[in-house]
């Protein structure tokens, strides 16, 4: 009985504490696939959950979304200078290619003239031309015709080396020679999207003379997810200090709330690093940054910048609708088949903005009036079956009672 009216207690609470905002999502002028960024104000009032966030468009039909972690990777070509073609008939066909500036590599692409022939290869290696070494033996490559194209590219790999010259020998014993039109270097770099500065908090700096230490309160007017700290420190000219982050929370011991200090990072502010640092991702109105100084001056702090990393929504937008973004914190998690769509996510896509974010009270909700779980007829139906399986209980514990007393 007591975990079931425990149960009906904190659902009570949950719904009296929903915050619900309402944003819009500016016209875009084509249609299609966009990015959309969750604001720290939106990541905010959403408490951090993105199960919470529902986009609805001016029909207020649901617009499935899916989560947008940004361009995987950047791909880049090197061209590859072939400086001879040598070609023994029926044995096999040499080509030499230049690593003039002896980069470490362990693959190349070459671009190979459409054909319907097998070849076996060897790859060697070598800094002068003369003496050769072996990286790659007795390989087969296949499927050489493109119907699209009248060449293919092949991609080669071999053990990572710095060989001035790599040389591809391609067996002709059964077949006549391939045509070699180019080699390259393929590479894909990883896109590290910037974070997002944060901006609007407070920030009280102490420092305790007899603990040597120096304690300094952040502040904002709402919780933010933080996930990197910098410091601009202007004096001393040489420190190194022990810093880390400390937030206050409380948690319930022996049925008494007890107060608690939880660390969640450390670092070393130091006079020869840029004092930029990731941190573990933490969701707060307010911390503590606290240093250590041991016997040595307090560090002139001339600004601390505070960094959240970018989260995105990817949604498929129609040209000039309206859209409406909505935050209700009693939400669960969208079930889209968006993400499962094929959809190509290592592609830059198009932005749309959100604008005016506002909180909307529940009594000026219009919504509320519109869905019959939200009216206040749904509301004293609860209250009757609240009451009906308090009283439930109630008389079943009298009973109880009775009976021990017998």
């Amino acid at each position: 009985m007591k975990k079931s009216i425990s149960l009906i207690f904190l659902l009570t609470i949950c719904f009296s504490f929903a915050q619900n905002y309402r944003g819009k999502i500016n016209k875009v002028p084509e249609s299609g696939l966009h990015q959309i960024l969750l604001t720290p104000e939106v990541r905010s009032a959403s408490q951090n959950n993105i199960d919470f966030l529902r986009i609805f468009d001016s029909k207020n039909n649901e617009v499935p979304y899916v989560v947008y972690e940004g361009k995987y990777s950047n791909s880049s070509s090197n061209n590859f200078t072939i400086i001879s073609k040598t070609a023994v008939p029926n044995v096999a066909t040499s080509i030499i290619i230049s690593n003039e500036n002896a980069l470490n590599i362990d693959h190349l692409t070459l671009k190979i003239a459409n054909t319907d022939v097998e070849k076996k290869y060897n790859i060697s290696g070598s800094n002068d031309q003369k003496e050769w070494f072996g990286l790659v033996g007795n390989q087969k490559v296949i499927g050489l015709n493109d119907a699209g194209e009248n060449f293919v590219e092949r991609d080669f790999a071999f053990p990572l080396n710095n060989y001035k010259f790599l040389r591809f020998d391609f067996i002709d014993k059964n077949s006549l020679p391939i045509n070699i039109l180019g080699a390259s270097l393929e590479e894909n770099h990883s896109v590290n999207q910037s974070k997002t500065e944060l901006q609007n908090f407070t920030q009280k700096i102490e420092t305790d003379k007899k603990l040597k230490q120096t304690k300094i309160t952040i502040t904002f007017h709402a919780p933010q997810v933080i996930d990197g700290i910098g410091f601009e420190i202007s004096a001393p000219s040489y420190y190194l200090r022990d810093a880390r982050i400390l937030i206050n929370k409380t948690r319930v011991y022996k049925k008494s709330n007890e107060n608690y200090v939880e660390n969640i990072s450390a670092f070393q502010l130091n006079s020869k690093s840029k004092n930029r640092f990731d941190v573990q991702s933490f969701f707060v109105k307010e911390f503590i940054i606290e240093i250590d100084n041991q016997d040595n001056p307090a560090l002139e702090i001339k600004k601390i910048n505070l960094f959240q990393s970018p989260i995105s929504i990817l949604t498929d937008l129609k040209a000039n609708e309206n859209y409406t973004l909505k935050i209700d914190s009693t939400w669960s998690a969208p079930q889209y088949d968006l993400v499962n769509s094929g959809i190509d996510f290592n592609q830059n896509y198009p932005t749309a903005t959100i604008s005016n974010l506002e909180k909307i009270e529940q009594s000026k909700s219009k919504e509320n009036a519109k869905t019959f779980w939200q009216t206040p007829f749904f509301m004293w139906i609860c209250i009757v079956l609240a009451v009906a399986i308090i009283g439930y209980f109630a008389v079943g514990l009298i009973k109880d009672m009775n009976r021990e007393n017998q």
